[in-house]
């Protein structure tokens, strides 16, 4: 068992290392003098953020921008694995937004499911991964996205980045959904994080 979570936990922390309507008016605040926006300049804001859907992915969430795909290979204990990440970086924002997805084996999935040992595997991951960036936990609950079980991390770095971060298990497949800025930053985008992650949908 102790072997099986350690596996875990390197399934998640691995993704973490790579390192889910909204209100636009706090992105263009945050870029302005404090000056009335007219309806054109409104619309050039408002159409940053699209609807992206991915069909391997299988899932759907607001970008602001068009993501980059990328694409890495890593060997665990249960073979070479692939880590597929979406990422629009903003750095007239110092934002970044990713979402990153891993298949495991399913039978491997399907022991942890059996042994109720799935959100016990996030926790310690999470752990993991925290330690790997010497992350400062904000705030943490738990999360579900349907039927699926899944965790919400807030937490800074110590090189001053601040991270919300979702984690959830569907079917044998982890996603992460990540929103991450500077401190200096986060009041102007608290919004544009949350509801980054709030717009992320499962497709069929």
């Amino acid at each position: 068992m102790i072997s099986m979570i350690t596996k875990t936990t390197k399934l998640i922390s691995v993704i973490s290392v790579i390192s889910v309507p909204l209100v636009i008016m706090s992105i263009y605040n945050d870029q302005t003098t404090g000056q009335t926006p007219n309806t054109s300049q409104l619309a050039q804001v408002k159409s940053i953020w699209q609807r992206f859907s991915s069909r391997e992915g299988k899932f759907s969430v607001l970008f602001p921008g068009t993501p980059r795909l990328s694409q890495q290979k890593m060997t665990s204990d249960n073979g070479e694995l692939q880590v597929n990440l979406f990422t629009v970086n903003r750095p007239q924002e110092e934002a970044k937004y990713t979402v990153a997805y891993i298949d495991y084996p399913a039978q491997y999935i399907q022991l942890l499911r059996s042994r109720n040992l799935v959100e016990q595997a996030i926790e310690q991951g999470k752990s993991t991964a925290l330690q790997r960036v010497r992350g400062t936990i904000v705030s943490e609950e738990k999360k579900t996205l349907g039927d699926n079980v899944g965790i919400e991390v807030n937490y800074t770095t110590a090189d001053g980045k601040v991270v919300k971060q979702r984690v959830f298990l569907v079917d044998n497949r982890f996603y992460q959904i990540t929103a991450e800025t500077t401190q200096k930053r986060q009041r102007f985008l608290t919004r544009s994080m949350q509801g980054f992650c709030d717009s992320f949908r499962l497709l069929p």
